[in-house]
């Protein structure tokens, strides 16, 4: 199947080129001529209608913005005369689907094609030498793409979000070491297989869809200037100075998020006033919570907003989710007392946040979580002695509330400074220059990856008080043996790679963090057996939470699975969760006729696997008793517990009246039957 799409691309692609060369004749060629807006040789702007267009070969220069937010357009046949693309030229044209380059361009600007979402596939002509900042970033459903050994600079984020790509190259060239590059950062930074994609016919998605900037980044700069998106309309600004609430709700289906709630922003014009309404009838749309139960900022909540500015959160928040403010607008931050845990890539790329206040409760901040922000680029760029083959500098650690944040030394020798309660995850990932550590007696955490990599680290001091080391901590040292205090309570996977540990606690939690669980990350699970095995997945538990024959047929599927999985499926005896989801989105108990499973898939490190990412995992299940006949919703809980709907479908297996549906994420399902009158 897969041959056979990349064949019609092909054929598609060589069909455009056909047309190129076909003749004009001159009443078309005029009619055409003045859809293009022209500057000399720089196409400034494209004002037609057309679906499928080819740029006059007297075009040299394809100008900033030229095409931005074309919804018409299908297909675009750049020729050979045009040498240059700038930035945001294609940015936008959702319905983009084709794309034929020309020989003579020499350079794929910033930005140029970001959030092209139809494209699947390109080839990039020999004559290419560089490929800039994000500029096919979010085109979320390109598969396939072929950069010749020509092409000597591509970006570190010209693909970014692009979770579906693979990248043709030759054998030792930029683009060859750039595509296993990427492969690793897409394993790293899994939570853009989520990224939200405003498409009101998927609901769960997330709604809010990035802007572009208003100014193109300098030639040569590595990474944007701080993005400033046009202003939203009134009713969904978050808030230019605060933010402050417990009840923010939008609707995420729709093209633009309808936000409710009492958490009107400080210092703000416009805020928010109304309330969600009670006994919200579920149809195709389920309010999904900013802030989840004054507790949880929700993960990718405030994810590429624009208008936040300081932001300082309310009393009572525990957790700030993944990706919850990433890549937003955020200048700084103010975390109340009472968090506890700030998520896996929280803050990535707030490229603006240059200020962020900790309260003395976080004890967990996870990878990427302050990444590529103003805070920690400019302590990172700051002066450091050289102390390499000496103890690290005072200067040379990031400390935020008790929390070691980034570490910016060379040292040979470290000692942790002694007001540090938790370390952050990966602070000192890859340092091989570190041979001892010591660490301070108010340790409490030593977080995930935090001395992982350290290939030279062979002597290590844990101190008195620590009590959990989380996964991957002191992976790949040279650590022989290692005593652990007495105060440990909690131990994570591949803690301390093949080093021989001495417990000095008689009861030690093991534990895995969330990243464990995303299906990508197979090295960070442990497996006891090495056997070869048949991909596929195992389902065990249909028949008692079904009743007898109802495991008569292959329940499961996973795309691209290359060992065996195990799907358990049980009737769900603690409903709570999904009681408590329901009353949150509409005020309302359970629907009468609901049926609620647990969902758990392992491989055989029997760890749950919840993250499934690109590779969807296909269910079928027979029809309740009690639905049989009836029209079907299904429903499901995303990681902070909110519903989510998904697509079903109504089959026959064997006989047997069954519904098959797919999902990234396992977890809890419930299906019930609804009227027709219910169905809208």
């Amino acid at each position: 199947m897969k041959r056979k799409k990349r064949i019609t691309g092909v054929l598609i692609m060589v069909l455009t080129l056909i047309i190129m060369l076909l003749p004009v004749s001159e009443a078309d060629a005029e009619t055409s001529a003045s859809d293009f807006k022209m500057e000399g040789s720089t196409l400034i702007k494209y004002r037609g209608t057309e679906k499928n267009v080819t740029i006059p070969n007297t075009v040299e220069v394809i100008g900033k913005s030229a095409f931005e937010e074309n919804k018409n357009i299908e297909l675009v046949v750049v020729p050979n005369s045009v040498k240059r693309i700038e930035s945001y030229a294609f940015w936008g044209c959702d319905n983009l689907d084709t794309v034929v380059l020309g020989k003579g361009l020499s350079e794929v600007g910033d930005y140029s094609f970001t959030g092209c979402k139809g494209l699947v596939q390109m080839s990039v002509p020999s004559t290419v030498s560089s490929i800039g900042i994000e500029a096919f970033a979010d085109c979320v459903n390109l598969k396939d793409i072929t950069i010749p050994p020509e092409t000597q600079y591509i970006h570190e984020t010209s693909f970014e979000g692009c979770t579906k790509l693979i990248i043709h190259a030759e054998t030792g060239s930029v683009a060859e070491q750039y595509a296993k590059d990427f492969y690793e950062r897409q394993k790293e930074m899994p939570g853009y297989e989520e990224t939200p994609d405003a498409q009101p016919s998927d609901p769960g998605q997330g709604t809010e869809t990035p802007a572009p900037d208003v100014s193109t980044p300098a030639p040569g700069t590595e990474d944007p200037a701080p993005t400033q998106p046009p202003a939203q309309e009134e009713g969904n600004v978050l808030g230019s100075t605060h933010i402050v609430g417990n009840r923010a709700v939008l609707f995420m289906n729709n093209t633009i998020p309808t936000v409710y709630g009492n958490d009107k922003p400080q210092n703000s014009a416009a805020g928010f006033t109304e309330s969600p309404p009670a006994n919200t009838a579920w149809g195709d749309s389920i309010p999904k919570f900013r802030i989840v139960d004054g507790r949880i900022i929700a993960d990718e909540a405030y994810y590429r907003c624009g208008d936040l500015g300081e932001i300082s959160l309310p009393e009572g928040i525990e957790e700030v989710g993944q990706f919850s403010f990433a890549r937003s607008s955020a200048v700084s931050v103010v975390l109340p007392e009472g968090v506890k845990e700030i998520g896996y890539g929280a803050f990535y790329h707030c490229d603006a946040l240059e200020k962020v206040t900790l309260p003395d409760t976080v004890m967990c901040v996870e990878p990427r979580a302050f990444e590529h922000t103003l805070w920690v680029e400019n302590f990172l760029k700051g002066s450091s002695a050289d102390t390499a083959g000496h103890g690290a500098a005072e200067d040379d650690f990031l400390t935020e509330g008790g929390v070691l944040i980034a570490y910016r030394g060379n040292a040979a020798e470290v000692t942790v400074p002694a007001d540090v309660r938790v370390i952050a995850a990966e602070v000192f990932k890859d340092h091989t220059e570190i041979e001892s550590v010591s660490l301070p007696d108010s340790l409490r955490v030593v977080g995930e990856g935090a001395f992982e990599g350290c290939g030279n680290l062979a002597g290590l001091d844990l101190g008195n008080h620590v009590e959990e080391i989380k996964d991957r901590a002191f992976l790949g040292n040279v650590l022989g043996e290692v005593v652990l205090p007495a105060s440990l309570k909690k131990i994570g996977l591949q803690a301390f790679g093949n080093a021989i540990l001495t417990y000095g606690a008689k009861e030690v939690e093991r534990t895995y963090e969330s990243s464990a669980t995303r299906l990508s990350n197979v090295e960070y699970r442990i497996f006891n057996r090495t056997d070869p095995q048949t991909p596929g997945v195992t389902v065990n538990g249909l028949e008692e939470a079904f009743g007898s024959g109802a495991d008569l047929w292959e329940a499961a599927s996973l795309e691209g699975a290359d060992r065996n999985y195990t799907l358990t499926v049980n009737k769900a005896e603690d409903i709570s969760a999904m009681e408590k989801a329901f009353q949150r989105a509409f005020s309302a108990g359970l629907p009468e006729n609901i049926s609620i499973y647990d969902l758990t898939m392992t491989d055989e490190s029997g760890i749950p696997l919840s993250k499934l990412g690109s590779q969807a995992l296909t269910v079928t299940l027979p029809v309740p008793e009690n639905l049989k006949g009836q029209n079907l919703k299904l429903v499901t809980l995303d990681r902070n517990g909110q519903l989510e709907m998904l697509s079903v479908e109504r089959v026959s297996i064997n006989g047997v009246e069954a519904f098959q549906f797919r999902m990234n994420n396992v977890s809890m399902i419930g299906v019930c039957g609804v009227e027709d009158t219910d169905l809208r």
